[in-house]
């Protein structure tokens, strides 16, 4: 007994601190919260980086997103990613948003699915705030900043944008020439229907293309899902000689979801509309638009299928028609500030909407930076909330065959979108050079050239994303001042 005293006195002697006994006592305990933490951490870092650098938005920060948490952080899987990506895809609201969040919560739960979803958002709208409320003659020279960096980084998401179409085309070569050239035709039709106009204008052919038709994301992919699942129960059909029928495995599935995971989903929801409550109480308390500014926050958020030109429409109903803001300070100050920055549309636009009802309200810049908040916690609770719920939805019926047809083909759909997304942020970069009086051409040119270095030094020299985006950003900004 005298012995076992002795060793654990010697035991404690060597530890310096009750925190070192800890840790020596539960050592496992320890690791795995200092790996959370840690993890959770890397991942708001990795997500605020994709905003500060997310110029074009949208569908254009897919593969973006994906280089960054799979490529190089390993946070998620392929499989993970590209569920995410899908949920993200056919349900309204900020995309990026949706998908960090979808990443978040694979990856941390909800802790990190806020982290997430609050870390990729906030540059872009902080951004917007910032230079809202410090709008005055230095106006150009902060444009102009702006775009010089705009110009460069650009060229480097193209890269990314094009890359993620090459890495399709290669994986589907593994397959077949069969599923190889399906894949390709897949990418050649969403890329016509949603490319070849905005390409043809790039080239200043418009009038070959005013007969010619462009949907929109979303247009496309519930072109593709009704496509698919046609496809899907014909083959079912024919395969079982009618016998039985294609959604009975989605019947047993149903059958075998627990409480537990309907209360997962519930419990998701509410921490959403948590979030959005409590940051949008003092905008409540402070402002008597308030109530109606965050009831038409939510409802724009839940209306902005098609991506951010689209928001901009439902915006000017809710919030310009109404006599909420003007029409000069919503076309003539805030949406240029949202065009030149990084980050989604949605959550710019309405985080700076939030932030002129409130100045204009009270005159009060405190108040004004509530509104903000408001219309900040608002766009992300809207876009994560109904996003989760098709994001359980995918997750629970994964198994379903239909299901694992949309995971194999959803690829190339998204390749053919992104190589549309290509030539858009072609033009914006055309468009840039326009605004600075730098010639179109020239700028056409080193955007190209931009990328394809870019895809150079990433894949053959191994160089990591963020060199490659601050070269890029250094390059495209002398050549410019150079022109």
């Amino acid at each position: 007994m005298k012995s076992m005293i002795l060793l654990v006195l010697l035991f404690r002697r060597e530890c310096k601190s009750m925190e070192d006994y800890t840790a020596a006592v539960f050592p496992a305990a320890e690791s795995v919260k200092t790996r959370e933490k840690s993890g959770l951490g890397r991942l708001a870092t990795s997500m605020f980086k994709i905003g500060l650098i997310g110029f074009g938005g949208g569908s254009a920060l897919i593969p973006v997103i994906e280089e960054e948490v799979v490529t190089e952080q390993g946070l998620v899987k392929d499989e993970d990613y590209e569920q995410a990506v899908i949920s993200a895809c056919v349900t309204p609201g900020a995309l990026p948003i949706e998908i960090a969040a979808g990443v978040g919560r694979r990856t941390y739960g909800i802790r990190g699915m806020l982290a997430a979803a609050f870390a990729i958002a906030l540059p872009g709208a902080f951004l917007t705030v910032l230079l809202l409320s410090a709008f005055s003659g230095s106006r150009n020279s902060s444009f102009e900043i702006i775009r010089y960096l705009s110009v460069g980084l650009g060229g480097f998401i193209c890269s990314l944008l094009a890359g993620y179409s090459f890495k399709t085309a290669s994986d589907f070569s593994a397959f077949g020439r069969r599923k190889f050239f399906s894949a390709l035709a897949i990418m050649g039709a969403v890329f016509f229907l949603t490319g070849l106009k905005p390409l043809l204008s790039l080239l200043g052919l418009e009038g070959n293309a005013e007969h010619l038709i462009k949907l929109s994301t979303f247009q496309v992919l519930m072109l593709s899902f009704i496509v698919m699942f046609t496809v899907y129960v014909a083959k079912t059909f024919l395969r079982r000689g009618g016998k039985q029928n294609p959604s009975s495995a989605s019947q047993r599935i149903i059958k075998t979801v627990s409480r537990q995971e309907y209360a997962s989903i519930l419990k998701e929801s509410l921490v959403w509309i948590a979030f959005a409550a409590v940051c949008s109480l003092p905008f409540l308390f402070l402002c008597r638009d308030g109530i109606h500014y965050i009831l038409k926050g939510l409802v724009s958020s839940l209306m902005s299928f098609g991506g951010g030109d689209a928001y901009l429409s439902v915006a000017d109903g809710l919030f310009v028609e109404s006599g909420m803001i003007s029409q000069d300070a919503f076309y003539g100050i805030l949406v240029p500030i949202a065009n030149v920055l990084p980050g989604s549309i949605l959550c710019k636009i309405l985080t700076g909407t939030g932030y002129l009802v409130g100045i204009g309200a009270t005159g009060s810049a405190v108040i004004g930076a509530a509104g903000a908040a408001a219309g900040f916690a608002v766009s992300i609770a809207a876009s994560g909330m109904i996003f989760g719920i098709v994001y359980w939805i995918f997750r629970t019926f994964r198994k379903v065959s239909f299901f694992r047809e949309i995971s194999v083909w959803i690829r190339p759909i998204i390749s053919g979108l992104l190589l549309g997304v290509t030539v858009t942020m072609l033009k914006t970069n055309v468009s840039t050079a326009g605004a600075l009086r730098k010639g179109e051409l020239p700028a056409l040119l080193l955007t190209a050239g931009i990328a394809a270095g870019d895809l150079i030094l990433m894949n053959r020299k191994k160089m990591n994303s963020v060199t490659a985006m601050s070269l890029s950003a250094v390059t495209g900004s002398l050549a410019l001042l150079l022109l």
